[in-house]
């Protein structure tokens, strides 16, 4: 017979089933306290590196705009100071107005573009990459990260803007500004054309200064300003020149008419006119006298002085052959050479030739009469003077 065991009372087990709820319990309580903060600051990292991130890569592109922009900026200061040196206020009148404000409109486009390309000094100091350990420290690093990489993508955003607009406007700038000084030789033609009647003196300083103001790269500004002052110049000697040809006798018109026959004429010689009752002694009644004084040099000029009586006659023949004779004088200044060589100097007897060879035969005034008693020119000269025109 055996004798039976004694079962283990269950009851024992109990405080070790609740000591391992209760540490259990209690491992959840310290989760519940621990696991969220660390999560949070690991999101932290994350978002903190992210955002370091996006800083770096909008710095660079912040650099690489900016680079280019002063790419685009190199060539603009020369550019404006060119095109501010030529469009000047007082300058105006004598170049292309199209182009004048032209340039002017471009050069405000570019101050204008300047103002608004973003302050490099705007940027944001670059912060230690290295995370804080606190997580409020954490995320404010982060938010000045993220403030940081928006305000480089703002400013690479207005350089690249400013960039793409300077390239667009400088060239044009150069491009116009470079037309309008191309145009100030033949404005300056233009003016001596509408000026004819100026001294040839200030019509030739007029076209030298304007080849200084179109041509030089150094002391624009003041090459254009002296031209300016040149072409003031030829307006204020065409009306002096004008003021003095109206002599209240009513021929003015006939004197202005006789000097472009002159012109006319005498090839590219410049001519000035004075006009007086008596030259070289005759003038009154039924006579008529002329003088001229030439000069080889600028291209040739001349001034020719008339009686009134010229003007008084006109277009009788006579006087009529008188002023071509004078004229043989002033296309002496286009033809030295022949003079010294092939009339051995001798000025009537070239401006004689010349006269007849221009087909005005009148002997009274082409100076066959007066300085050679009757005796024509022998024909060789008379042929060889037509090659003075």
């Amino acid at each position: 017979m055996t004798t039976p065991t004694s079962a283990r009372p269950r009851r024992r087990r109990l405080p070790w089933i609740l000591a391992g709820v209760s540490a259990f319990v209690a491992l959840g309580i310290i989760a519940a306290f621990v696991v969220p903060p660390l999560i949070a600051h690991r999101d932290a990292e994350a978002a903190y590196a992210d955002a370091i991130a996006a800083r770096d890569d909008a710095r660079v592109e912040w650099d690489e705009a900016r680079a280019a922009l002063d790419d685009e900026r190199a060539p603009v200061e020369d550019v404006v100071t060119r095109a501010e040196a030529v469009a000047i206020d007082e300058v105006k009148l004598y170049l292309d107005e199209a182009l004048w404000e032209e340039v002017v409109q471009l050069v405000d486009e570019v101050a204008e573009i300047e103002q608004g390309i973003p302050d490099s000094d705007d940027a944001p100091v670059v912060e230690a990459t290295e995370a804080p350990e606190d997580i409020e420290a954490l995320r404010e690093a982060t938010d000045r990260a993220r403030d940081a990489a928006e305000t480089y993508e703002d400013g690479a955003a207005g350089f690249a803007a400013a960039a793409e607009s300077l390239a667009a406007v400088v060239p044009r700038l150069a491009e116009t500004t470079a037309s309008l000084r191309g145009t100030i030789t033949e404005t300056a033609d233009r003016l001596e054309e509408e000026n004819i009647s100026a001294e040839s003196v200030t019509r030739i300083r007029m076209h030298s200064a304007a080849r200084l103001a179109a041509t030089s790269e150094e002391h624009v500004s003041t090459y254009v300003a002296q031209y300016a002052a040149r072409a003031h110049e030829v307006e204020e000697s065409q009306a002096a020149e004008l003021a003095e040809k109206d002599q209240g006798d009513g021929l003015m018109e006939v004197r202005l008419e006789i000097e472009d026959f002159v012109r006319s004429i005498t090839g590219a010689a410049r001519v000035d006119f004075d006009w007086a009752p008596i030259v070289n002694g005759l003038g009154d009644g039924v006579s008529a006298g002329g003088v001229v004084e030439w000069q080889y040099s600028d291209g040739g000029y001349a001034t020719m002085t008339l009686s009134n009586s010229v003007a008084a006659y006109w277009p009788d023949e006579r006087f009529e052959s008188l002023v071509v004779h004078e004229s043989g004088h002033v296309i002496t200044s286009q033809c030295r050479d022949m003079l010294l060589e092939t009339f051995d100097g001798d000025v009537e007897l070239m401006a004689t030739a010349w006269a007849i060879g221009m087909g005005y035969t009148n002997t009274w005034g082409n100076g066959v009469d007066f300085y050679y008693s009757g005796t024509w020119p022998p024909d060789d000269l008379i042929e060889a003077s037509k090659d003075c025109r």
